[in-house]
């Protein structure tokens, strides 16, 4: 359910345009995503996660969404999912 807001809200910002017809600035968003199956979680241990993911997301290219699975190692890479936007 978290990626699939976390990519609704990524899609929706990719089409929000800033500035006037002649001039539009094109605004993307990265999206750290932590997946936590246990319910009793160290808070500070669940944003560090989420904060890898956001930056997994900005390095492997921006614009998408990277989920880490809270409890192993961050980033490794079987553990992520990222979504990457749909070039038409």
């Amino acid at each position: 359910a978290a990626m699939g807001a976390a990519e609704r809200i990524r899609a929706a910002t990719e089409e929000f345009l800033i500035g006037d017809v002649d001039n539009p600035i094109s605004v993307t968003v990265s999206i750290g995503v932590v997946h936590a199956e246990q319910a009793n979680f160290d808070l500070e241990q669940l944003l560090s996660a989420a904060d890898d993911a956001l930056y997994e997301a900005k390095r492997s290219g921006r614009n998408r969404v990277v989920r880490s699975d809270f409890g192993t190692p961050p980033l490794r890479p079987e553990k992520l999912e990222v979504f990457r936007p749909h070039v038409a």
